[in-house]
């Protein structure tokens, strides 16, 4: 592969979320640990997706550092790589000659924004994989077999983590995100209103930090669509993590706590997970030492973040 090469990180205009700032995260990684260029790129929101050029960063993403494309001239050249994300595989149609890697960070957000029906396409005409969870991997093996794939995950703020607050001031606190499975959570809230539940919802990432340390259990009964971050966040935080089993939540390689704190049919199994709370309320200690294994994979995972994007420019250099 020629050294002009360049890769194209495609990621939605003016949108703060998961997926966009580890596509920001990419970039920056491509540009410290490798010696290809990268450029983020931008597309709008609002079907069909359309590619905008000549969109900064959001403000939010701008300590990354990261420099964006200007024209979709200097993006679809045969030697460069155009990496998108699985919500916006719409957004291909604009490139002609450049290569097309998918970044699967969510299997859930591929299927709600083309309803699976563009796998034919994917097959064709991308030649490269990154899969973000082993749950998306177990997609693509099933779906799109013998495709160029690759592991690429990500890792949250380094805000977490940093501090985990003594477990004998801690609070029987419940924390939960209401974005996700709030109706199958919400039967549980009731049981369970003893404890104190705190939704989080509009904090920046200090407060969050602060909640999460000042709690013991963290409570996810969402879909999962992939390894999601706030699972992660409430470990590293010293929280107790109760998830169910869907999505990411069934794969030990995504969310690797003890099989007690995992529920197949939590509506079913309230009895049961009240008592689990009134346990960990009761013996905190004990309990946060079962998710050390969890907080020691999340303590590596910058690292290995740096390895697994030199490994995929590796792979397409070829």
């Amino acid at each position: 592969m020629e050294s002009s090469m360049n890769i194209y990180i495609l990621a939605p205009e003016n949108h703060k979320s998961g997926g966009a700032e580890l596509s920001h995260q990419f970039c920056n990684a491509v540009n410290r640990v490798t010696d290809v260029k990268a450029y983020m790129c931008y597309a709008s929101v609002e079907k069909p997706y359309p590619m905008t050029m000549d969109s900064p960063a959001p403000e939010a993403y701008r300590i990354y550092n990261t420099e964006h494309a200007t024209s979709l001239e200097e993006i679809d050249r045969q030697e460069n790589v155009v990496v998108f994300p699985e919500g916006l595989t719409l957004s291909m149609l604009h490139i002609k000659k450049a290569r097309k890697a998918m970044w699967w960070m969510s299997v859930d957000n591929y299927l709600k924004s083309t309803d699976g029906d563009s796998l034919a396409y994917l097959r064709d005409n991308v030649e490269f994989h990154l899969y973000q969870s082993y749950y998306a991997k177990d997609y693509i093996d099933k779906n799109l077999p013998n495709s160029k794939s690759i592991y690429v995950s990500d890792y949250i703020n380094e805000q977490h983590g940093q501090f985990i607050f003594p477990a004998q001031y801690r609070q029987n606190i419940a924390l939960y995100n209401p974005a996700k499975g709030y109706e199958d959570i919400k039967p549980l809230i009731e049981k369970a209103s003893w404890l104190k539940w705190i939704p989080i919802i509009n904090l920046d990432v200090s407060k969050i930090v602060l909640l999460l340390q000042s709690g013991k259990i963290y409570v996810d009964f969402g879909n999962h669509p992939g390894k999601d971050r706030i699972p992660r966040e409430a470990a590293s935080d010293g929280c107790c993590v109760i998830t169910n089993r869907k999505g990411a939540a069934a794969f030990e390689g995504d969310v690797p706590i003890p099989e007690d704190y995992k529920f197949e049919d939590p509506a079913a199994s309230l009895d049961e997970i009240d008592a689990l709370l009134h346990d960990i309320c009761d013996n905190f200690e004990a309990h946060q030492k079962h998710f050390e294994g969890y907080r020691e994979m999340i303590r590596g995972e910058k690292a290995k973040f740096d390895k697994d994007v030199a490994a995929f420019v590796s792979m397409i250099k070829g």
